[in-house]
């Protein structure tokens, strides 16, 4: 049996870096996914308000991933944008340890938008370190699930360490730490995490600077927009529609598919 260390020194340049990546960086989206509705009801939310903002807060995560699919390597790079999206992290997790109503609602907008954003980056930053027939990528996707599965085993131990005590503000800082920690790694691996095969690459330096602006300004606009969405009545219902839209989209991609054995696998799946 080869020993972990072994198994990653057959991997290209930047997958273990991905793995400890994945692993800090989720600890955050797990202190929540546990806490929020008792963190809400701590803060005096009905049971009914606090269960729907959990809700909200689930599908703006997922639904955010291919938004963030579009963003990285057009506008920004995945490293770029893994970055940008941990960074609204950290303040987002700051604002919830703040301990009121307002902050939450800010912290939720800013967590959010660097969360449905960034899952996407470590993804595409794994698939680019291998070619499409190269065996080692399930392999190296098998870790990096393994690395995420670590990370909410940690973050879902320490929210049942510190609920215990309701000692809120100790758990959002000790996430907050967990994403500083991604960003840290990210750093020291920038060169091994760098982009191998976007569209952007092809940019020129005034087109890269442009489209560095453009994905910067919506990245920073998406908080305020999901602030507000945070608040308003009619977002699940607005939800519903979205899902309904993407389901419609998916199931035309997959009649207007040309090559016939994907086309027969994505069948399967729906």
């Amino acid at each position: 049996m080869k020993s972990l260390k072994e198994k990653l020194a057959l991997m290209p340049s930047g997958v273990s870096a991905v793995f400890f990546i994945q692993m800090f960086s989720t600890l955050g989206f797990a202190v929540l996914y546990s806490t929020l509705v008792l963190y809400a009801r701590h803060l005096n939310f009905s049971i009914e308000k606090a269960t729907a903002i959990m809700g909200i807060f689930g599908a703006f995560n997922y639904g955010l991933h291919l938004f963030g699919g579009y963003l990285g390597g057009r506008f920004l790079s995945y490293r770029n944008l893994f970055i940008g999206g941990m960074i609204l992290q950290v303040f987002g997790c700051a604002c919830i340890a703040g301990g009121s109503v307002g902050l939450l609602y800010w912290g939720l907008a800013l967590f959010l938008t660097g969360s449905g954003l960034n899952v996407t980056c470590i993804n595409m930053m794994l698939t680019q370190r291998f070619a499409p027939e190269d065996i080692r990528r399930e392999g190296a996707f098998l870790w990096n699930y393994a690395g995420m599965n670590v990370g909410f085993f940690v973050g879902f131990y320490a929210a049942g360490h510190y609920q215990l005590t309701e000692s809120y503000a100790s758990l959002f800082i000790f996430a907050t730490i967990g994403n500083v920690m991604a960003i840290v790694l990210a750093c020291f691996n920038w060169t091994s995490l760098v982009d191998l095969n976007t569209t952007l690459l092809s940019a020129t330096a005034q087109q890269y600077r442009k489209r560095f602006m453009i994905g910067t300004a919506i990245l920073i606009g998406l908080v305020p927009l999901v602030w507000v969405l945070l608040q308003w009545d009619g977002t699940e219902n607005l939800v519903k529609l979205i899902c309904l839209v993407v389901a419609l989209a998916l199931i035309y991609l997959t009649v207007i598919h040309k090559d016939q054995r994907e086309k027969n696998n994505t069948r399967v799946q729906i």
